[in-house]
């Protein structure tokens, strides 16, 4: 991954896919959107290849990525081990037999907007601009449920979405189309994150004028492929230190995330 190592803990894995925990910043595939910064299919094949231990008792005759996942949003990121496994996936990924369910912090909800409902705007591929746009002449069909988990004092919300098939961008563009842009998403110009001091005024110090959350603030919770595979990730440590900076009871809100499991 260039001049940085990273070790990525193992979440689950079977014969034929493994499923990793990724932090942001880190791209899965090569895409044109992401430049040519070091992604983790060609990692994983190039040390593959070299015969490092780590992966080498994996079994795994390639690596290769599922599903593309945004570089900035971090959670479950599956691969697999064998052609015909990655086949298989895949195919199943891009008939709709997949669910997934995210999570993100984004600003005030409008006092008209339901607290659960379904965003269905087909989506294109601005035409200069590395960003998904709304378009129901050329746009390919895109659907993501989107369910309010808990609002703040601080102007700030905390979202759930699910999907069973996601277009890169989908989650943000189809957030930002309704209103709820994601914290930190310039893109699709998401609420900049508040300071720290802004959110714990009655302490001192010049760390405090620092953002509160650095990046993007959307993550993959679950991934669901078929009967056999369902994997979690728990949301970040940042995150929840962020929500917790925002007076929820962050115990409460983990519960209530990890209780609510995917039901395709």
């Amino acid at each position: 991954m260039g001049d940085v190592p990273y070790r990525l803990p193992v979440l689950a894995e079977s014969e034929g896919w493994i499923a990793l925990d990724k932090p942001a910043g880190i791209a899965v595939r090569e895409f044109p959107w992401d430049g040519k910064r070091p992604n983790l299919d060609s990692a994983l094949n190039l040390q593959l290849q070299g015969g490092k231990p780590e992966l080498v008792r994996r079994g795994a005759s390639i690596f290769g990525s599922v599903y593309y996942l945004d570089p900035d949003i971090s959670g479950v990121v599956l691969f697999c081990k064998h052609r015909s496994s990655l086949a298989d996936l895949r195919n199943r990924f891009g008939s709709g037999e997949g669910y997934f369910r995210f999570v993100f912090v984004a600003g005030p909800k409008t006092e008209d907007m339901e607290h659960a409902f379904t965003a269905d705007a087909p989506l294109l591929p601005h035409n200069v601009k590395p960003k998904m746009i709304p378009s129901s002449a050329k746009g390919k069909k895109s659907f993501t449920e989107f369910r309010l988990l808990a609002e703040t004092e601080h102007n700030l919300t905390i979202w759930e979405a699910r999907a069973r098939f996601f277009r890169p961008h989908q989650i943000r563009a189809h957030a930002a189309v309704h209103g709820i842009p994601v914290l930190g998403d310039s893109v699709y110009e998401g609420p900049v994150s508040p300071s720290q001091g802004s959110l714990l005024p009655r302490r001192k110090g010049g760390a405090l004028n620092a953002p509160a959350f650095e990046g993007l603030a959307l993550h993959l919770v679950d991934c669901h492929i078929g009967d056999a595979l369902q994997v979690s990730a728990k949301v970040p440590r940042a995150m929840c230190l962020l929500f917790k900076r925002l007076g929820l009871d962050v115990a409460a809100l983990a519960r209530k995330i990890e209780e609510n499991t995917l039901q395709p």
